[in-house]
């Protein structure tokens, strides 16, 4: 009996915690940093020019997903991994993986590649 109580008790507190972690992905984020600091000049000029304070993703309650990257708008279904360490992007075409480092109200840490890159909510 003890078991199964325990077993009940941690699918509750996994559910919680997931669902609060999604609660907290919703709104709209932008590029604010690169944290790579292998990054050689022309690769800093490029991420300043293509990527910080232009790319945004926003993602929405019902699981869609807006962002603007690389100079294109796009969109699709959003989810975040079972254990709260992934976002999956789905544009119908193309599916991306980004591992989530850090997570706060206002503060996303992502691991896109090699590249690691601070966003910030709008």
């Amino acid at each position: 009996m003890l078991k199964l109580i325990t077993l009940f008790f941690f699918i509750g507190f996994y559910t919680t915690s997931n669902a609060q972690n999604s609660k907290l992905l919703e709104g709209k984020w932008i590029f604010k940093e690169a944290l790579n600091k292998g990054i050689d000049d022309l690769g800093r000029k490029t991420l300043k020019s293509d990527i910080i304070n232009k790319m945004t993703f926003e993602f929405r309650p019902n699981g869609d997903f807006v962002a603007f990257a690389f100079g294109e708008n796009m969109n699709g279904n959003w989810l975040l991994s079972t254990n709260s360490k992934s976002i999956v992007l789905n544009t119908g075409k193309e599916k991306y993986e980004f591992i989530i480092l850090e997570l706060t109200g206002n503060r996303l840490l992502l691991k896109m590649g090699l590249g690691e890159f601070l966003m910030k909510k709008l």
